[in-house]
């Protein structure tokens, strides 16, 4: 069907409003056609004006922005207020996309546009939801929507106590596939896929609990992780080794670097706080703190090195440069994930991504106290994402703020920084 051309927004729009099938939930591949579909709809001069809901939409959007001021300069605002249609995905900050659910669910916008991940984290129901698009684009590039997904997005037609049927629209575009939609909605979900799994945190806090490795085993042959692998792979002792294995190679680093005694089957008086370190590679940070690179930096410095661990080591937040003084400590921290892997990868722990060093960047100039707007330009990375980033980096700091070790009080001091408005 490569050959079919994708309906514009505006003429999209203006079929289901002919047809009373608005509003609509219209689901688009990226973010960057669901910003471009609004901005299109805000520009077509044939959308008919409705000036009592522009005027509802004007008094709610004024009384938000009164406690939330980081909407009032977005790029949006015109599509929004005027057309009353809009982009919602994870790009955008909290409180603009807040706004648009509460538009929405007051009955006040004609359509939102939105990436198929926003079906299963929101609640928003809509007259109409069209689906433009049988695949979807995720961490590692496209790939055919799964069933659930699927029963997410149309799960999202027919409002309650207003619509006595929702409606699913398949709409024409080079990548829809309507058969293969067909036999989505026919099928069943995928088996739940569970999301319990092996790390230093889960071993610290379990060893911990039950002073006993036998005792630990047990404990995940008894998860869902370990009842939900099919049979066919093999025997229940060989599934059950296989599942403890992740455990059993934690455990030697651990024991190595002194957080347990394999010995003793006890965790250390540093391994109870690691414990409490419930960030993606606490071995790493527990590290870096035990060796006091944190001890001598500023308060945006420890911010921009607990946010080169933090982020996602893909995720590119632009071409700021960190500090001369950040740049040295971040060697230092270089230092730290060597000795750490090189113990992980003698034991057959799966390696950690490199540091983000743009993320250390943006989180430096953030925590300095670089006016948002400044940020976002010179980062030119989408305030949702830089918004993610701040958050997991000052709660990482909160943690360590809990930690009551040298480097708390200043881990305390960056968190308030970092989570001021609109990342909070």
């Amino acid at each position: 069907m490569d050959d079919i051309r994708e309906i514009s927004p505006p003429k999209l729009i203006a079929a289901l409003r002919r047809h009373d099938l608005l509003p609509a939930i219209v689901f688009l591949p990226t973010r960057r056609r669901c910003d471009e579909a609004a901005t299109e709809i805000s520009l077509d001069k044939s959308q008919p004006a409705d000036p009592d809901r522009q005027a509802a939409r004007r008094r709610m959007f004024d009384e938000f922005a009164a406690d939330n001021p980081e909407i009032l300069t977005h790029k949006h605002l015109k599509a929004l207020l005027q057309a009353g249609t809009a982009s919602h995905h994870a790009g955008h900050i909290p409180a603009w996309k807040l706004i648009v659910e509460m538009m929405m669910s007051a009955g006040l916008l004609r359509a939102i546009f939105a990436t198929s991940t926003v079906a299963a984290g929101v609640d928003f129901p809509a007259r109409t939801v069209v689906v433009t698009n049988a695949d979807t684009r995720g961490n590692d590039g496209w790939r055919p929507l799964k069933v659930s997904e699927l029963q997410q997005m149309t799960g999202r037609a027919g409002r309650r106590g207003r619509d006595n049927v929702g409606f699913v629209i398949l709409a024409p575009g080079r990548f829809q596939n309507p058969k293969k939609i067909a036999e989505l909605l026919r099928s069943k979900p995928e088996a739940l896929e569970s999301r319990f799994r092996a790390t230093y945190t889960s071993l610290l806090n379990l060893l911990d609990a039950f002073s006993s490795f036998d005792r630990v085993r047990e404990i995940t042959e008894k998860s869902f992780a370990f009842r939900s692998v099919p049979n066919r792979r093999g025997s229940s002792e060989r599934l059950a080794d296989r599942i403890w294995q992740p455990f059993e190679e934690r455990a030697r680093v651990l024991d190595h670097f002194g957080y347990i005694s394999l010995a003793e089957e006890t965790v250390t008086a540093d391994g109870k706080w690691l414990a409490n370190l419930r960030v993606d590679r606490p071995l790493l940070i527990g590290e870096a703190l035990r060796d006091g690179i944190f001890d001598d930096l500023s308060l945006a410095e420890f911010a921009g090195m607990i946010a080169a661990i933090a982020a996602d080591a893909d995720r590119d937040y632009g071409e700021i440069r960190v500090s001369r003084k950040l740049d040295a400590a971040l060697d230092d921290l270089e230092a730290v994930v060597a000795k750490v892997t090189k113990v992980e990868w003698k034991n057959g722990v799966e390696i950690n991504e490199e540091l983000n060093f743009s993320a250390a960047a943006a989180a430096e100039k953030w925590a300095a106290g670089m006016e948002w707007s400044d940020l976002t330009a010179r980062s030119k990375a989408a305030e949702g994402d830089l918004v993610r980033l701040l958050s997991r980096t000052g709660e990482a700091l909160r943690q360590i703020a809990g930690l009551r070790l040298p480097a708390s009080k200043l881990a305390s001091e960056a968190s308030i920084q970092l989570l001021r408005e609109p990342v909070r």
